[in-house]
């Protein structure tokens, strides 16, 4: 294996996680909170407040503009199916 093929590997592991969904919002969630987190304990708990909205932000802002497509199946949900 390559240099090149390592590091696009690693890239995409980066990228994604272990089934092949997108991982940049599970990771901005995780950075705003350990972030957010810090800056709390620290006593900034207006700094916080702004780096936990920034966080929530940019999950939203992934959300509204990926285009991933969840794979097919069968999905929990909330309505019973007539039968």
């Amino acid at each position: 294996m390559s240099i090149r093929d390592r590091a696009r590997e690693a890239l995409y592991g980066a990228m994604n996680t272990v089934d092949g969904s997108p991982a940049s919002a599970r990771r901005a969630t995780q950075l705003a909170a350990v972030t957010a987190n810090a800056a709390a304990e620290q006593g900034h708990t207006g700094t916080a407040a702004v780096i936990a909205v920034a966080g929530a932000a940019a999950v939203a802002a992934e959300g509204a503009l990926s285009n991933y497509v969840y794979p097919p199946g069968d999905y929990a949900g909330f309505r019973e199916e007539q039968r």
